[in-house]
């Protein structure tokens, strides 16, 4: 249930909205979400002062994100659900929440058109659009995402996933240029591969296997074109390869111990926060660093690409998909559309890994040896068109290679199957496809096609009985049956675990029930996102972070901790698994010489700001209450860290501060440097002082930032020819700020008019132009 409130009055901040998730792994079912229409009020974002308004624009305010479109108001509610529901997978990834995340948003702009977009990006500064290959960006200077559709539906949830993950991983710590391009690209594919149910409400991210941009086969194709790079030699390389960098995702989140080894080495490079020049070398010295056996990895690495299936391939679209339903985007030729599911193949890696249909009354439980298929006709279109299924016979050696990224092209009308369609809406054929048999066809009984007519559905369920195929169709009051003899040849080659799904000349919608696709979601009380739904996932971390930091006096504390994270892949060890991980972590400690505090309990301490203003963001993950005493000038003050989220708040004059954390007989010590200022990337500020310009330039995060100052003096009345007073070149590095003061003419001969200063800048390479005008 979505609750939106339309009028413009004062935007509410994020504690006053709710968002009620279901999150079962993956898998997000939206409750409920508070959106609120603003209008042209700009919300207080992880963008402030780098985005505006722009011409037919409006912004919506959801409790994480704020939207600002030109879009109707349905799609602006359908993206801002999404989100909604990629947040807490957003936060999985990373292991952590952007700072201040209770009282900014996440900005986010989805236009109507390229065209639309472009100009919103040049109203925020920009001296460009979105790149012409580009479905969406996502800029460093103001760390906002750019998307508008494109023709393909799936595609247009896609890029607001994508584009808004880009953003989240900026917020985090102000920009994304500290990860190298597989993790940057590669994290926010695999997060945005994904299904969407629009009746449940239910989105399933990190989709390994499913059929639109189907990045598994993808990444098959670019591994072989590529002579099968390894690990290294894919992190080496700064092209965007999407489908290699999409495995290395997966690859690395599969295994309950490559996962938490990812999730060390995230959190180490982004505590490293190198700039772009340093990125690559950086993230390869913190790799062979963090894993300890390389060589084991790179080989775990190519066997998993290797034993890896897609169990979808598009032979011929446009196909979309709602949940585990199919249809055809548009079509105006009299070509038959095939998407392949071959849910009984050769893959050692996970398939089909999205909810399966819900239970229907119209579809019989399926078995291994049938198949059913629920069919929801649009209703204007029930007289035209075909749609039905394939049952695959038999695939040409060429079919079956392309599949695997083995070859370039196939001829994929050498591959065989029964086609079993439904004509028009009233009557049912079978094809032998590749056989030299002729076609046949029954007329749907009236009552068939009158309830057809009534509730737009029909039901076709098949089952294989020796030579004999057998279809019930069924529609809410009526059901028929049909039998076709199958040639012992051909029946003996049937499979109704590999199929395709066929159709052309209308956008009905295909729902396979296949034996092989078992996925379920577990709607759990408190579930976690991450992969095997474990709700103490913290205290894995915890005893995992505990083991790599005191390996050296933990002696064998790898191998319990792998034989232990075994039973994450089983649900019912869980409590078992819990209880285990506690256990030796008790132990650990009494074997410590020195033991780390932080480092047991998992708490982490961290300076942020809200604006300018400094506070300490404290997480203990832990169970137990923490004690921190921080000192200042002579001056200590205790706080009980309580589990969850802790936040401090910090005196706006101390520079740093000691600190003592006690944790269950631990005690630790340390220091915390505060700025007197916040970072927030490239600003521009100019004043004028005692008849004295001063201009203020901050650099970026990372990479180089180059361009031009310049002054100019507009007059309100005179007309002048030569408006510069003064120019610049500027050149400024990362965290660098720099102020110029130029010596202009008296300002009192400069009166009735304006200074005007600019700054036409290449950031990063991002090219901007910031200005700012001073009243005489």
């Amino acid at each position: 249930m979505t609750s939106a409130t339309k009028s413009e009055s004062s935007i509410k901040s994020p504690a006053q909205m709710q968002v009620d998730i279901d999150v079962s792994g993956r898998v997000s079912t939206l409750n409920h979400i508070d959106i609120q229409f603003v209008g042209k009020q700009i919300p207080r974002t992880y963008s402030d002062g780098k985005i505006s308004n722009s011409r037919g624009y409006n912004w919506w305010v959801s409790k994480h994100f704020a939207l600002k479109s030109d879009l109707p108001e349905e799609k602006v509610y359908l993206y801002l659900e999404l989100l909604e529901m990629s947040y807490p997978h957003y936060v999985e990834l990373f292991g952590m929440e952007p700072s201040n995340i209770d009282n900014q948003r996440i900005a986010v702009v989805y236009g109507s058109s390229r065209d639309r977009v472009r100009e919103a990006m040049l109203d925020d500064g920009f001296l460009r659009g979105v790149h012409t290959h580009a479905g969406g960006e996502t800029m460093f200077y103001n760390r906002a995402g750019y998307s508008f559709p494109s023709h393909r539906q799936h595609h247009q949830r896609y890029i607001v996933i994508h584009e808004t993950m880009h953003a989240f991983h900026m917020a985090l710590n102000g920009h994304s240029t500290w990860a190298p391009n597989w993790i940057t690209e590669g994290m926010a594919d695999a997060i945005a591969s994904h299904t969407y149910d629009p009746t449940l409400k239910q989105l399933n991210v990190m989709v390994f296997d499913r059929a639109p941009m189907n990045y598994l086969a993808l990444g098959l194709e670019q591994y072989h074109n590529a002579n099968q790079p390894s690990f290294e030699q894919i992190n080496d390389d700064p092209r965007l390869k999407r489908g290699l960098n999409f495995f290395i995702v997966h690859f690395l989140l599969s295994d309950p111990t490559r996962y938490h080894y990812f999730k060390r080495y995230l959190r180490t490079l982004m505590d490293a926060n190198p700039d772009s020049e340093h990125t690559l070398p950086t993230a390869n010295k913190l790799l062979k660093a963090t894993f300890p056996d390389w060589q084991a990895l790179e080989t775990q690495f190519a066997q998993f690409i290797q034993s890896a299936q897609p169990s979808f391939y598009i032979v011929k679209g446009p196909w979309e998909q709602n949940g585990a339903g199919y249809f055809l985007r548009s079509d105006k030729s009299d070509v038959l559309h095939r998407l392949d599911i071959l849910a009984n193949n050769n893959s050692k890696q996970i398939t089909l890994d999205f909810p399966a249909p819900l239970a229907h009354p119209l579809i019989a439980p399926v078995k291994q040896d049938s198949l059913g298929a629920l069919i929801d006709f649009e209703p204007e279109q029930r007289t035209r068109g075909k749609l039905g299924l394939g049952l695959i016979t038999e695939l040409s050696t060429d079919s079956k290679q392309k599949r695997l990224g083995l070859i370039e092209d196939a001829d994929f009308s050498q591959d065989k199957m029964l086609a079993i369609l439904i004509e028009n809406g009233n009557k049912l054929s079978l094809q032998f496809v590749g056989y030299n048999l002729p076609k046949q066809f029954i007329s749907l009984p009236t009552e068939i096609t009158e309830d057809i007519a009534l509730h737009h559905q029909l039901a076709v369920n098949l089952r294989q009985q020796g030579h004999t195929l057998s279809a019930t169709l069924n529609t809410k009051d009526h059901s028929h049956h049909v039998e076709f003899a199958l040639p012992e040849q051909i029946s003996a080659n049937v499979d109704l675990q590999k199929l395709s799904v066929l159709g052309n000349a209308m956008n009905h919608t295909i729902t396979p029930y296949i034996f092989g696709h078992s996925k379920k979601v577990k709607r759990l009380s408190s579930a976690s996102p991450n992969p095997w739904q474990y709700q103490d996932a913290a205290l894995a971390l915890r005893a995992f972070n505990t083991c790599e930091s005191y390996v050296s006096q933990l002696q064998g504390c790898r191998s319990q901790l792998s034989t232990a994270f075994d039973k994450l892949t089983v649900p019912s060890q869980h409590e078992t698994l819990s209880t285990q991980l506690s256990s030796l972590l008790n132990t650990w400690q009494t074997q410590l010489d020195a033991p780390d505090a932080t480092t047991l309990s998992g708490i982490t301490i961290f300076p942020r700001y809200d604006a300018q203003t400094p506070f300490l963001q404290v997480v203990n993950p832990s169970k137990h209450a923490a004690k921190l005493t921080l000192t200042h000038s002579g001056i200590s003050e205790s706080q009980t860290i309580v589990p969850g989220q802790n936040r401090i708040e910090l005196s706006k004059k101390a520079t740093q501060y000691t600190y003592q954390l006690q944790w269950q007989g631990t005690d630790q010590q340390g220091a915390i440097d505060i700025k007197p200022h916040r970072f927030d990337g490239v600003y521009l500020n100019a004043a004028l002082q005692k008849q004295q310009l001063e201009i203020a330039l901050s650099g970026p995060y990372s990479g180089a930032t180059t361009g031009q100052l310049d002054v100019k003096f507009l007059p309100y009345a005179t007309p002048i020819s030569t408006p510069v007073l003064w120019q610049d070149k500027v050149e400024i590095a990362p965290y660098e700020s720099r102020t110029w003061q130029p010596k202009l003419p008296n300002v009192t001969q400069l009166a009735h008019g304006i200074l005007e200063v600019t700054a036409t800048l290449d950031v990063d390479g991002e090219p901007i132009l910031l200005k700012q005008q001073i009243k005489l």
